[in-house]
Order: structure tokens, then C-alpha cells, then sequence
């Protein structure tokens, strides 16, 4: 054999061995790429249903009975506020998605006193709607989604969806 077959047969092998290489090592990169993606995706939902959340505790804070139970909220009500902050248009005005509870406060501790269920205010442990929804007390608005995976590859090892939630807390002023 002379030289120069010996060479490009060599390079040849090598060209070949780069290949095998690459192929082996871009299906790990291309996953890490993808989950990547994936949780800045999720990451960004879980902003949104933050920023709904702390829209709709503001303005239920000055407005604390500002309720509506229907499917598109108006803009003066507490769930109109939410579901026109940013990306959370399209979520559901229904209590799996929307909860809006009233908390007494005395002595430095808070207890739940009532909330917004089913289109009417419900009272709890012996309150009512004018001792608990008043001035000095706190309104917590949970907001709640499932973010839908982008991929079949995470959906076959996280299931469908994320269940994610954002809470915000505030006082009542108004």
C-alpha cells in the first residue's frame, strides 16, 4: 500500500468517526435545547397567571365586591381584571380556575371567613358577608392552570399538563 491510499483511507475512517460522534452526541444536545424551551415556556405561564393574579387581588382590594360569575367578565369586576392582565384571556371564569376568598383579621392572625363560589358569596364558620368583606381584612385571589407541554417527548414522562397556581394576598381598602 502506498502512501497516499494509506492517507485517504485514514481520512475517510475519520470523516466517518466525526459522524458517528456527532449523531451520538446532538440527540442529548437537541433534548437539553428542547427542555430548555420547555421550561422557559412554562416559566412564562407561570409569570402570567402571577401578574392576573396580583391584578385581580388589586383590584378586589379597593373593590371587594366587584364579583362576576359570567363567562366573559366585564372589565369593572374582579375577574374582568384578572383575565385582562397579560396571556390569561383564554383561562375559564369557573372556581377550578378563579378563587376568591376573605380572610378576618385579629390579634395578628387571619382566618377564612368566606369566599366567592359558584356566582354567590359564601360565608364561613358562622361569619357573613358584611363582618368578613370589610375594611382591614385580606382578599386572596388563587388563580390556576395547567400548562399544556409543547412536546411528545416530555409529555410521555410528565403526563399532559402542569398543574401550576399563583396566590396573591392583599388588604382590603375600599
Amino acid at each position: 500500500m502506498d502512501v497516499t491510499s494509506y492517507i485517504h483511507t485514514r481520512a475517510g475512517r475519520q470523516r466517518g468517526q466525526a459522524l458517528v460522534e456527532f449523531a451520538l452526541v446532538s440527540i442529548p444536545l437537541a433534548l437539553l435545547l428542547l427542555g430548555a424551551i420547555e421550561f422557559g415556556l412554562l416559566f412564562g405561564h407561570k409569570i402570567e397567571l402571577g401578574g392576573a393574579a396580583r391584578a385581580g387581588a388589586r383590584y378586589a382590594a379597593g373593590n371587594p365586591k366587584q364579583w362576576s360569575a359570567a363567562a366573559a367578565p366585564a372589565s369593572n369586576t374582579i375577574e374582568g381584571q384578572l383575565l385582562a392582565a397579560g396571556g390569561t384571556s383564554a383561562l375559564p371564569n369557573d372556581d377550578s380556575h378563579i378563587t376568591i376568598e376573605y380572610f378576618s383579621v385579629s390579634g395578628g392572625a387571619s382566618a377564612l371567613c368566606g369566599w366567592w363560589h359558584g356566582g354567590a358569596f359564601v360565608p364561613l364558620n358562622g361569619s357573613s358577608q358584611a363582618a368578613c368583606v370589610v375594611d382591614g381584612n385580606l382578599v386572596r385571589v388563587t388563580v390556576a392552570n395547567t400548562y399544556p407541554l409543547f412536546s411528545n417527548q416530555f409529555r410521555s414522562v410528565f403526563g399532559t399538563g402542569v398543574p401550576i397556581k399563583a396566590v396573591s394576598t392583599m388588604p382590603i381598602i375600599g
